[in-house]
């Protein structure tokens, strides 16, 4: 019986995914694996693109894909059937599947262009138009997991998913953890009660998240009823007051902040509970990668990053063969430390406002759980800051409002100063737990 490179067996009863509930095997996964790649074979599928957000199907999708030298592609399940059906027609994709032997065969408008080339084609997660398509290989994207493997615990470590299983920090974990012989735990609902209930109840020993993630895991998790190895911080840049957090909850735990994209792979991961990276990673960086600042803008190279991408966006890939993040940062220091995306920037009479320190100033108020901060509209200088901001309970807003605005004056810029300030019960946050 011939494997894919994550070592899936048909005989191989270890549980490989949970979903509430239900489990199943590496087995299962081979089985799965061996019947759609059978089924792919027969109508001469060389195009598949799954559209599920379950992790087993996912993987089966990517062995049997693998072993055949199929092109995949992931679509997120908040594309709508128009949607697919327009990337299917541009990409050339012949069949959907969309559950376990469940799927439609696309009768495309023109032929396949070029031959299939085994590589697995992930979307991006903007929130409107058509997603851009990022193409990678399967080895590309086990990479940094392959070189890791000196941390993998004795039983391959028990995951909790907390992010898209069909975005890209979701198939790392995903990968990562059927790669080292692990249990990849998928909540059946994905609500904070949802990952708090699985991560007890079966376990979890690494939990991967966004900062957004763990300062609302940290109101109601007890932290001496879990049994963590491992903290990964990722999808957003990782702020010092949440950092310290985390590491005043798990002081014996390790903990790690990355810094990853879709269109750039797996970049790098700090371990050192500071924000940022070491400044002399622009000159010495990590093993594989290289670091630059351009503009005040992130730059990278690594042989892992993706080749480009297959539609007709704008392409970040530079003629030197670095990739163009969106990603703005700055020198503070011996760090450099990563202040966010661009289009999130507030523009205040001229002057140019990061919300990422901001909201680290705010969350670094007695009492404050969350802070969102962002612009809102004004005639006279363009745009204010503004912030929604939550408190822990019985902490009085009053008194919070004025410790906040004290603090933000005496720290920050006057045009940095949030002018309006909203106390809300919650901050909405995206499927990956993203603010957004």
């Amino acid at each position: 019986m011939s494997q894919t490179g994550l070592g899936f067996s048909i005989d191989d009863e270890t549980p490989a995914v949970t979903r509430g509930d239900q489990l199943s095997t590496r087995g299962h996964i081979r089985a799965g694996a061996d019947s759609l790649r059978a089924s792919m074979t027969e109508a001469g599928i060389t195009r598949l693109l799954v559209h599920s957000d379950d992790s087993a199907l996912i993987l089966q999708s990517i062995a049997a894909s693998d072993e055949l030298g199929a092109d995949l592609f992931i679509a997120h399940t908040s594309l709508s059937d128009s949607q697919v059906e327009a990337i299917c027609q541009e990409q050339h994709i012949q069949r959907v599947l969309t559950a376990p032997a469940v799927w439609r065969d696309v009768p495309l408008a023109t032929p396949i262009s070029q031959p299939p080339g085994g590589r697995i084609f992930m979307m991006t997660s903007g929130t409107t138009g058509m997603p851009k398509v990022a193409s990678h290989s399967l080895q590309s994207l086990i990479a940094k997991a392959r070189t890791s493997q000196r941390k993998r615990p004795e039983d391959g470590g028990r995951w909790l998913l907390t992010y898209q299983p069909t975005g890209f920090a979701g198939l790392q974990v995903t990968l990562t953890a059927a790669l080292w012989g692990g249990l990849l735990i998928t909540p059946p609902e994905r609500t904070m009660g949802g990952f708090h209930q699985a991560t007890r109840q079966w376990n979890a020993s690494h939990i991967s998240a966004t900062p957004t993630f763990w300062r609302s895991f940290l109101m109601i998790a007890d932290p001496t009823e879990l049994s963590l190895q491992q903290i990964t911080l990722g999808g957003e840049a990782a702020d010092q007051p949440t950092l310290d957090r985390i590491r005043r909850a798990f002081p014996d735990v390790r903990i790690t902040h990355t810094y990853a994209s879709t269109e750039a792979g797996v970049v790098y991961a700090v371990h050192d509970g500071l924000e940022g990276f070491p400044k002399k990673w622009l000159d010495e960086p990590p093993t594989g990668v290289q670091l630059r600042l351009s503009d005040g803008f992130l730059q990278i190279r690594t042989p892992n990053m993706m080749t480009g991408y297959v539609s007709d966006q704008a392409q970040p890939l530079l003629d030197d063969g670095w990739l163009a993040t969106a990603d703005l940062a700055v020198i503070d220091g011996d760090r450099v430390r990563v202040l966010g995306r661009d289009d999130n920037t507030i523009n205040v009479g001229g002057s140019k406002v990061y919300p990422l320190p901001v909201e680290a100033m705010i969350l670094e108020q007695p009492g404050v759980v969350e802070a969102r901060v962002y612009g809102v509209s004004n005639p006279v200088t363009g745009q204010l800051v503004a912030a929604e901001i939550v408190l822990e309970d019985g902490i009085d807003q009053k008194v919070a409002k004025k410790a906040i605005l004290t603090a933000c004056r005496a720290g920050l810029a006057s045009y940095q100063i949030p002018r309006v300030l909203n106390f809300v019960d919650e901050i909405a946050v995206s499927a990956s737990n993203k603010k957004g």
